[in-house]
């Protein structure tokens, strides 16, 4: 046992040597760090502009943030001195009927106010008080706040009812009379009615009476009631709305000689530019339809779009 543990701590001589040198160098090494600042100019690093830059990015950060108290600030003085100047009042009235000031007296923002004149432009009507909640921008608390004033008189009809008459003034002089439709009996014709006409319908505002005589232009007159659902922005619940006022006389459609009419002539709505050109190509290469069915024959024309067009095409 004391054999071996001597053999881990003998060196012989080549190892004895290679200690020697190896605590040599280490001795150098210590040495060499120790002194070495004496000998060797150590490199200066120069943080200005890096100081410079990190002052100039708190300075600015600083200052965003006073930015930003001073504009919160300034908002809610604002937002104080607005709501200090304006004195809201509560009164009964009937939100079809109501003036820009009367809105304001409510409470109603500018903006606000200006979609409900842009509604009713639009031949908007407000037929229960529920309806002020469909506007865009007014609040449910806004909207609780004003309910109980709300009073919207139902024009009931009665069949007995005196219509009321529209003068249309024309150069200063009254030139003619157009009924105002309180009556359930009383209809206007959508293929002869002008827009004065159309006005008088309760529902029907200068958009949509001129959106109605455009596309009936565009038509050549409506074959049926349904039709007006085509026109933009006139859904089912609008159209229920109005169909009541209405009627149609066909005898003043304007129909297209399918055998002799050109393609500008053939140009409908319910026509596409290919479809168009396809049923001139057949009857060029096969002759004058004999009826209006044979328009399939083109195989661009599908059953809907032959009823549709049907009524507003004839053979001669």
């Amino acid at each position: 046992m004391k054999n071996t543990f001597r053999n881990y701590f003998r060196f012989n001589k080549r190892e004895r040597n290679g200690v020697v040198v190896f605590l040599v160098i280490i001795g150098f090494l210590l040495l060499y760090l120790n002194t070495s600042r004496f000998f060797v100019e150590k490199e200066q690093v120069d943080f200005s502009k890096f100081d410079s830059a990190v002052a100039v990015f708190n300075q600015n950060l600083r200052n965003k943030e006073l930015n930003e108290q001073a504009e919160t600030t300034t908002d809610n003085k604002e937002l104080i001195s607005e709501f200090e100047s304006t004195k809201i009042e509560l009164f009964d009235f009937n939100p079809n009927e109501l003036s820009i000031n009367d809105w304001k007296r409510l409470g109603f923002s500018e903006k606000q106010i200006k979609t409900i004149k842009k509604y009713e432009s639009k031949g908007g009507v407000f037929k229960k008080k529920e309806d002020l909640k469909k506007i865009y921008g007014i609040s449910e608390s806004q909207y609780q706040r004003v309910a109980p004033y709300i009073q919207i008189v139902e024009a009931k009809m009665q069949e007995k009812e005196i219509n009321d008459v529209t003068l249309v003034f024309k150069n200063g002089k009254v030139e003619s009379a157009e009924t105002s439709f309180t009556s359930s009996k009383a209809k206007i014709n959508l293929n002869t009615a002008d827009s004065i006409t159309l006005l008088s319908i309760k529902g029907i505002g200068p958009f949509f009476a001129k959106n109605i005589i455009k596309y009936r232009n565009l038509l050549g007159g409506f074959i049926a009631k349904e039709q007006l659902m085509e026109i933009w922005k006139i859904d089912k619940e609008k159209y229920d709305a109005i169909e009541n006022y209405l009627t149609v006389d066909v005898s003043t459609v304007k129909k297209i000689k399918l055998n002799t009419c050109t393609v500008d002539e053939l140009k409908h709505p319910y026509l596409k530019w290919n479809q168009i050109n396809g049923i001139i190509n057949y009857r060029q290469k096969h002759g004058k339809f004999k009826t209006i069915d044979e328009i399939k024959n083109t195989d661009l024309v599908d059953e809907e779009t032959l009823r549709k067009i049907a009524p507003y095409l004839v053979i001669e």
